[in-house]
């Protein structure tokens, strides 16, 4: 049992480790907003359109993905006196589109942002729900680096209890974790 739980343990650390190292790396992007280069690059674009139903968003949505290869989730969509307005977007690309019903004209402002944008934007996306297959598989791995680290870290503490000469090492760390933990918490909590 012992042997199957340390390769276990070993071969959900290893899965883990570079979706983990992507984290704090792209965690950086959030605690030091000044120090790395976050403003995306602005282009603005005017493009006519032939959507079958120009009185809906998801079909000119549907036709900027088809035929301009745009791809994320449909956000924000809004009528204006002149038509409608929404979004699509993915992880470090916006795309804000202005149409307008009666020429056909969509005015489009794409938003790009740089690489820790990008990692930033990573960081948060979830979730199973979204248009692109690629964000969707972005959530189902982060599923499974979630399930490889909780099994991690319960291997770990089975190790742990049967490595009796790593137990004091171990205790110290893991109070020492805890408590800066905590206090981080109960400081950020009174803040």
């Amino acid at each position: 049992m012992y042997r199957w739980l340390r390769n276990t343990h070993l071969l959900a650390g290893l899965f883990a480790f570079l979706a983990v190292l992507m984290y704090g790396f792209s965690s950086i992007g959030f605690a030091h907003r000044a120090w790395l280069p976050l403003s995306p690059r602005v282009t603005v674009a005017h493009v006519i359109l032939h959507p079958a139903d120009r009185t809906n968003e998801r079909a000119v949505a549907r036709e900027l993905m088809d035929e301009r290869g745009m791809r994320g989730d449909l956000r924000d969509g809004k009528v204006i006196p002149a038509g409608f307005a929404f979004r699509i977007e993915r992880p470090g690309v916006s795309y804000a589109v202005e149409y307008t019903k009666d020429t056909g004209e969509a005015m489009i402002t794409t938003r790009t942002a740089p690489f820790m944008g990008i990692m930033t934007a990573i960081h948060k996306e979830h979730g199973l729900w979204h248009e692109d297959a690629v964000q969707n598989f972005w959530g189902a791995f982060l599923g499974i680096v979630s399930a490889a680290l909780i099994v991690l870290a319960l291997t770990g503490i089975y190790l742990w209890f049967k490595l009796h000469k790593e137990r004091r090492i171990g205790l110290v760390l893991l109070a020492v974790s805890l408590g800066f933990s905590a206090t981080v918490i109960a400081l950020l909590g009174t803040a």
